[in-house]
């Protein structure tokens, strides 16, 4: 597969009257956005709003963020199979991308109606909060957008986000005609067969145990979010869209998925100290020890049907889920695949380790710090200027409770960069 990416850098964005990328100002025609996505008779309400880095800005309930990509060549669309779109393989061709900003997608409905997986992600545009997130560093246009209240929990969460690929697929067709600034291609051709032959599992959460629904909204690879056996991905399918976001964290979104920079420095390093031999996506939270147990193994032979002789592999959730990506870890070794393991750790309070289930297999462990944030330095959040969103944020295990979302406000309990943004993490002797 030969996927030709091309950039166009988005230094501003203003509305006016056209829509359109110059030179790396996004112009924005409010009214012609806002009429196609109310072209959908299952949205309530809409508006779109601007966040800037450094702005005095939070924004609740954040749900997603996309980065607007468009295929300009070859088969599929950019994100495929969600919200109904065609699933024809993605990953050759041509796409191209507004680098430098994301469409963000603001509204209270939840994931699914089974409760305890809320959406209480909130992204701050400066302040302490704003330093620990890629995603306040972008220019984010906000879709503030809510549906028909009488539609299911599955039909309103399908609306929402089909309102914010509206605006990313206008937004990325402006640049359909235009040759890109910067062009990068990126493919996988034989290297020098001495170099270590690598792949990456990629563990995805799927909420499908949690909800009783097999469409429950989140992680999606093409559109399909429930419980499967490991799939085989071409790392340009990813650029392409094939996994995308949201679940429950500011790491574990379209955008941070689309640009993770664990899989860039896998793509990078192809060909000069290893040979990058693909992902494999894996899907956690199953519901017994026997179907963890099996999905692991499953994931280990492959790896090893692959040829691979090591493994890097990430995760993005927290709990249960630790057990078959843990024994993922264990099974590639014992098969004699080296594996890293990169993960956020769980607290260490009484003398505890930090991950759920320790095993001697997992020698070689890359930290992205600790899960949750009274753990670390993080305190009160300042109070900010403008809310995108909602004024009440609700808060509690039981959601009963609710606080002016201008603040002050606890930064949020859980911190967990899945795939190495920052650097957060320490070195054991």
């Amino acid at each position: 597969m030969r996927l030709e990416l091309g950039t166009f850098p988005v230094r501003d964005i203003v509305f006016g009257a056209h829509t359109r990328w110059s030179d790396g100002l996004l112009e924005v025609n409010r009214d012609e956005l806002l009429a196609a996505v109310r072209a959908d008779p299952r949205i309530a309400t809409v508006d779109l709003e601007l966040a800037r880095p450094g702005e005095s800005v939070r924004i609740w309930p954040l749900r997603d963020v996309v980065e607007p990509r468009v295929k300009v060549d070859g088969a599929g669309v950019a994100y495929p199979g969600v919200c109904g779109r065609p699933i024809e393989t993605v990953g050759e061709g041509r796409t191209h991308r507004l680098s430098g900003m994301g469409v963000a997608e603001v509204s209270e409905v939840n994931w699914h109606e089974a409760g305890g997986d809320f959406v209480e992600v909130f992204m701050d545009m400066s302040g302490p909060w704003a330093e620990r997130l890629p995603l306040a560093s972008l220019l984010n246009l906000c879709v503030v957008v809510e549906p028909d209240a009488a539609l299911g929990n599955d039909a309103k969460n399908e609306a929402v986000h089909a309102a914010v690929l509206a605006v990313a697929d206008r937004l990325a067709a402006t640049t359909k005609d235009l040759e890109p600034p910067e062009q990068e291609v990126y493919e996988l051709p034989p290297v020098d067969p001495a170099l270590p032959r690598v792949v990456y599992i990629w563990c995805l959460h799927s909420p499908q145990a949690m909800s009783g629904s097999p469409t429950t909204w989140c992680t999606a690879t093409y559109g399909l979010t429930h419980l499967t056996p490991p799939w085989l991905l071409h790392p340009n399918e990813v650029l392409d869209g094939a996994v995308t976001g949201p679940y429950r964290s500011p790491f574990a979104m379209s955008w941070t998925v689309m640009n993770n920079p664990a899989l860039r420095e896998l793509y990078r390093r192809h060909g000069v100290d290893l040979n990058f031999l693909g992902v494999i996506a894996f899907r956690t939270e199953w519901t017994t020890q026997n179907e963890k147990q099996l999905m692991a193994n499953q994931a280990a032979k492959m790896a090893r049907m692959m040829d691979a002789q090591g493994a890097l592999v990430t995760w993005d959730a927290g709990g249960n889920e630790f057990i078959e990506v843990i024994r993922t870890v264990q099974a590639c070794e014992q098969l004699g695949i080296k594996t890293v393991f990169m993960t956020g750790e769980d607290s260490s309070a009484g003398g505890v380790p930090t991950l759920l289930e320790p095993l001697p297999e997992a020698d070689a462990i890359v930290s992205t710090g600790f899960i949750y944030n009274d753990l670390t330095d993080l305190k009160s959040l300042p109070p900010v200027e403008r809310v995108i969103g909602s004024d009440q944020r609700i808060i509690g295990r039981l959601r009963d409770q609710q606080l002016p979302t201008a603040g002050p406000l606890e930064p949020p309990r859980r911190y967990d960069d899945h795939y190495g943004f920052n650097r957060y993490s320490g070195l054991e002797a």
